[in-house]
């Protein structure tokens, strides 16, 4: 068995990501819904994000079919950066229904799949500020 003398200049890395660009199309062509309430000191509510990989299929290569929507909600768990995004678009409309000054949000997001659909669940919890007015508005 010949030993190597030849070592490679180049490492080569294989990564995928969500593409930003695909992001921002599927931003754009998701449909969000909003609930939550006021009540005492608390607020409690949700938004759920979906992204209908049918809607998106003359605008993007891959194929929008189950598999691919499998892969991209495995991608996008793991791209904080979007996620991020989401929850603080969560976090703004909890802010418009709560109709008041929130603190100490804290948001917790799931990602799951459904057919040709990515759903993305965040659940905002927080403290309604003190001396706020009451009553939520839509």
């Amino acid at each position: 068995m010949a030993a190597s003398r030849r070592v490679s200049l180049i490492a080569r890395e294989i990564r995928e990501r969500v593409s930003p660009a695909g992001f921002e199309l599927l931003l754009r062509g998701a449909s969000r819904i909003s609930e939550g309430q006021a009540a005492a000191t608390r607020y409690d509510g949700s938004t759920m994000f979906t992204f209908d990989l049918e809607g998106a299929r003359a605008e993007v290569r891959e194929r929008c079919d189950v598999a691919t929507a499998a892969h991209l909600a495995r991608l996008l768990e793991r791209e904080p950066e979007l996620l991020a995004r989401l929850r603080a678009l969560a976090l703004e409309e909890a802010r418009r229904i709560a109709g008041r000054p929130l603190r100490e949000l804290d948001a917790d997001l799931r990602v799951r799949v459904e057919g040709c659909r990515v759903f993305v669940d965040v659940d905002v919890e927080g403290e309604l500020a003190p001396g706020a007015a009451a009553g939520p508005r839509r």
